[in-house]
């Protein structure tokens, strides 16, 4: 089954919101939590993005640029936003925002973002097609846009570097 043969699906069907909520486990001796925990929350929730997206089991093929912005500390609630930025032939850009809550107001104050590309793979471990992404608005055309120049741009320099 090629992906002309799947439906398209729009970013709001496979968005996917988790929360967490930071415990002594996950802090660093100066009560902020270790990158690498967010890190994996990150890849948890971009990967339940990129499932829900493909309708099937998807793997890591990258994380990149994350940007940690705001420390997260002990005993802060966190939400993780994961969304479609593009869905390409059998791999998917999704963008993934961590925000922690303010507990006196339940202000959210902005703390990681991320990128993290995920392929669709069948039984076998081999890569399958992913549904194509129904852009509706020009959020999402301008996210798809910018994805599809960093993958030109990857594929660019992987062929210059042979």
């Amino acid at each position: 089954m090629g992906t002309a043969d799947l439906p398209s699906r729009s970013p709001r069907e496979s968005a996917t919101i988790m929360t967490e909520h930071v415990l002594p486990q996950h802090t660093n001796v100066v009560g902020t939590t270790f990158g690498g925990t967010i890190m994996g929350w990150i890849d948890v929730c971009a990967a339940i993005t990129a499932q829900r997206h493909a309708r099937h089991v998807c793997v890591t093929a990258r994380i990149e640029a994350v940007e940690f912005r705001a420390p997260i500390r002990l005993g802060d609630v966190v939400t993780l936003e994961g969304r479609l930025n593009a869905a390409f032939g059998t791999s998917m850009e999704v963008g993934v925002t961590v925000y922690r809550e303010e507990a006196a107001t339940c202000a959210r104050v902005l703390c990681v973002d991320a990128r993290a590309t995920f392929v669709n793979v069948d039984a076998d471990g081999r890569p399958a097609p992913v549904p194509a992404l129904l852009l509706e608005t020009d959020e999402d055309r301008e996210l798809a846009a910018e994805a599809t120049a960093r993958r030109r741009a990857r594929k660019a320099a992987k062929r210059a570097d042979g």
